[in-house]
């Protein structure tokens, strides 16, 4: 069995929209459930981000409202966690923000492979690069979480984790679908 795997966006008018990956929960009929599984970074671009994993994450409670665009499928089998007695569990009983170090599963492995990252600002003060010179401060690469969604989207496709939604289109990849979202 898969799950699909969402991008959900969080709309802003005034700045790049947040983005963060969504597994909902189904139900014995394998129908979609509004819980699931979120997985994104957290912070900002001056004193970098935070990697997190939220289980039991309801998108219907979320007051931003966010937009679920569908990038793949991921297989039920990385996202069940093998017990040393081989049992399988899953994430769906505890609701709770999982920040350890431990994965949860092999998408969330997959995921925490991709580094969140640090800081991509220059910090305005009196003695920056290029005061003494007179050259302009080096412009620095901008990291956040839309760059970590696609890292992360480019990661899972490689280790043959996320698949596309139809084999029949294949100019339509959870890469080409991920370039393809809304950034504000």
């Amino acid at each position: 069995m898969q799950r699909t795997l969402y991008v959900l966006v969080y709309p802003s008018p005034l700045f790049a929209a947040h983005w963060s990956f969504w597994l909902p929960h189904v139900d014995t009929n394998n129908r979609q459930l509004t819980t699931g599984d979120r997985v994104h970074v957290t912070g900002d671009r001056l004193g970098g981000f935070q990697y997190e994993y939220i289980s039991n994450y309801n998108v219907r409670e979320d007051d931003r409202h966010p937009n679920a665009f569908a990038i793949g499928l991921v297989s039920e089998t990385h996202l069940s966690k093998s017990n040393k007695d081989e049992s399988v569990t899953t994430c769906e009983d505890s609701p709770k923000k999982f920040d350890e170090n431990v994965a949860l599963n092999a998408f969330d492995a997959a995921c925490r492979e991709v580094p969140a990252p640090g800081p991509s600002l220059n910090k305005v003060s009196g003695g920056g690069v290029g005061k003494a010179t007179g050259a302009p401060p080096k412009r620095a690469e901008v990291k956040d979480c839309q760059w970590w969604i696609k890292e992360a989207a480019t990661h899972l496709v490689e280790a043959g984790i996320l698949l596309p939604l139809d084999e029949g289109h294949e100019c339509e990849t959870p890469i080409s679908r991920v370039d393809s979202l809304p950034r504000h």
